[in-house]
């Protein structure tokens, strides 16, 4: 898989995802359960997507660095 962001964007959605996690460490109590799964699912997809950037950039760099 190729990279599908950029490193702009993964550093935008993890900056993104440590908002929110601010926001629920804030407010834990301001939230119901329906907010908290829609928050989980947002979380998921910022997070998987700089995970998997991360990783590929990883593989990158230790390929260039055992070639």
């Amino acid at each position: 898989m190729s990279h599908e962001i950029t490193l702009e964007q993964a550093a935008e959605r993890a900056r993104q995802a440590e908002i929110i996690c601010r926001l629920i460490e804030s407010y834990p109590d301001h939230m119901g359960d329906g907010e908290i799964i829609d928050i989980a699912a947002l979380l998921r997809r910022l997070i998987g997507n700089v995970a998997t950037w991360l990783i590929e950039e990883q593989a990158l760099r230790e390929g260039a660095h055992h070639a």
